[in-house]
Parts: C-alpha cells; sequence; structure tokens
C-alpha cells in the first residue's frame, strides 16, 4: 500500500466533503439573506410610495371644496378637512376632535337623523339625500347633499362613520334667482297680456276706443274696468267707446261688467258709447232687466265713433 492510499486519504476526501457541504450551505444562507435584504428594501420602498400617495391623498381631502369627515362608531369626531370645518364653523382639528357627529345637525333635525339616516347606514351601509347642516356658531342652516356611509377595515368591519357632504347655498341661490326672474317673466307677459287684451286707444283728445274681442270673463271685466278708468283719468277723456263687436259670448258677468264701467266712468264725468251689440247680445242685456241709464248703445264702431266725435 503506499502512503497515498492509506488511511490518510480516506479523511482528507471525506474532509473535502464536508468543506463543499459547508461551503454549499453558507452559499444558500447567502441566498437567502440576500433575497430577504431584497424584500426588505422592496417592502421599504413601497412604503414610502405608500406614504407619499397617503400624504397627497390627504392633501387632496383638505384641498376640497366637500365637506369630507371621519367618526368613530360612537360618532366621536375624529378628522373635518378645511372646507368642512368652514362650513360649520369649527377653527381647528382641535375644536373639531371634541365634537360629535349630532353637533353639526339643527336640534330640530335629531329626531330624523337617529330615527332614519343612522339606522339606514348601519342597515345598508349608506344614506344619501338633501339634508341641513348647522353653522355652530351663527347657528345659520346650511342645505347640503349629505352622503354618510360606513367606513370599512380590510376584514370589512365597520371601524367608523365617513361623509361627503356638499354645500347647497349657492346652488339654492341660483335656483332662486332663476325662480324669480322666471316670475318676473310670467308677471312682466301677464302685464303685457292684459295690456293687449284690453287696450285703451285715444283717437282724438277727448275720445278713448277699448275693442273687446274673444271671451270676458270676471278677470278680464276687470281689467277693462281699471284701465278704462286710469286711461279715462290719465287724459282727462270725456267719452270712451266699448266695442265689443269681437266679444264671443255675453253672459250676466260681462254684462254686469259693462253697466258697473258705464258707472264708474260717470263718476269721472265722461260717458261711455256702447258699439258692436248683436241681437243675441241686446236680447241678453234686456232680459236680464240692467239699468242702462247714461249707457249710450251704436250698432257699429263706426256710429259710435261718430257719435263721439260729434258730442266732444
Amino acid at each position: 500500500m503506499s502512503p497515498q492510499e492509506g488511511p490518510t486519504a480516506g479523511v482528507d476526501e471525506s474532509s473535502s466533503d464536508a468543506l463543499r457541504q459547508r461551503i454549499a450551505e453558507l452559499e444558500r444562507q447567502v441566498g437567502e439573506q440576500q433575497r430577504t435584504i431584497d424584500g426588505l428594501r422592496e417592502a421599504n420602498a413601497w412604503s414610502l410610495v405608500s406614504q407619499d400617495v397617503q400624504q397627497s391623498l390627504l392633501r387632496l381631502i383638505d384641498c376640497s371644496t366637500d365637506f369630507i369627515g371621519f367618526a368613530d362608531m360612537e360618532g366621536h369626531a375624529l378628522y373635518v378637512n378645511a372646507a368642512g370645518r368652514e362650513m360649520v364653523g369649527l377653527s381647528s382639528m382641535e375644536e373639531t376632535r371634541r365634537t360629535l357627529v349630532q353637533s353639526y345637525f339643527d336640534p330640530v333635525d335629531l329626531a330624523y337623523v337617529e330615527s332614519t339616516i343612522l339606522p339606514e347606514v348601519m342597515r345598508t351601509g349608506q344614506w344619501t339625500g338633501e339634508f341641513r347642516f348647522r353653522h355652530m356658531v351663527t347657528g345659520t342652516i346650511v342645505p347640503v347633499h349629505y352622503s354618510l356611509f360606513l367606513a370599512r377595515n380590510a376584514k370589512n368591519e365597520p371601524i367608523g362613520l365617513a361623509t361627503i357632504t356638499r354645500d347647497l347655498r349657492s346652488m339654492k341661490r341660483v335656483e332662486e334667482e332663476r325662480q324669480r326672474l322666471q316670475d318676473e317673466v310670467i308677471r312682466i307677459q301677464a302685464v303685457t297680456l292684459a295690456e293687449l287684451s284690453t287696450p285703451l286707444i285715444p283717437i282724438s283728445e277727448r275720445v278713448v276706443v277699448m275693442p273687446l274681442i274673444g271671451q270676458v270673463d270676471e278677470t278680464r271685466a276687470k281689467q277693462v274696468l281699471e284701465t278704462l278708468l286710469d286711461g279715462i283719468s290719465k287724459r282727462r277723456a270725456a267719452i270712451a267707446i266699448l266695442d265689443v263687436t269681437g266679444v264671443s259670448m255675453v253672459d250676466s258677468a260681462v254684462a254686469n261688467g259693462l253697466v258697473q264701467a258705464a258707472r264708474a266712468v260717470r263718476l269721472l264725468g265722461a260717458q261711455v258709447v256702447l258699439t258692436g251689440i248683436r241681437p243675441e247680445v241686446a236680447g241678453t242685456l234686456v232680459g236680464l232687466g240692467l239699468e242702462l241709464d247714461g249707457l249710450v248703445v251704436r250698432g257699429t264702431l263706426q256710429s259710435g265713433i261718430a257719435y263721439a266725435m260729434g258730442s266732444s
């Protein structure tokens, strides 16, 4: 047996195997440590990115013009953004954290909040609709579009109450102004229509003519009387011609209105000439037994004008 083939050779080979195994184990451990380090670096990088995202979201929320707030399940306010604090009169976050959700409402609305809104949120997770907030300093009522919902954690467990609420005062003012303008347009149209339906036309310094067309109801008869008296007074007219050629129907109300107009005009020292009387209208007047004293009747507008010009 040669020296290389003796027991020492077997020991050397065994040591070499052990050394290789040790080196392989160390390399495996180093690889695992490197992967751990790489994972930590990645997690740390994501954490930094996540923090940046969170800060950006917070800045975005705080710059929002809507009321954005969060409270715990007992209703203690935890956060309200700048617009929300201004809306309800809170000066700081410290003051905000001393408030309850109930303090944001007018006391008369609390019953509805507790009986309807909060139970709906707990049952379905959300309530949305028009409601009212209260300015805590001035007591001013603020109309809002109120959205209240449950905030949940990763396990879908409710952890608080969150809200995004929009101030509707500007929109309400726009709506009110639009309604005011619409009402004004309707009023002007009504005045214009009344003037067109009861026109008073001067044909000389002392004579005016009011031609009536269509249906004369109680309201229009009143307009006729008002326009007639106002026109006679302003123009100092001596004779007013009422032409009913175009009136579709003369009933007792219309007949009474004509007679009242004649009497009122006489009190101003003027005279009414009624023209355009058709046979059926004449029959109505006679049948009603109305007193026509002081009321000159002519068959046509032309004959009425001729009478008025000759008398004035």
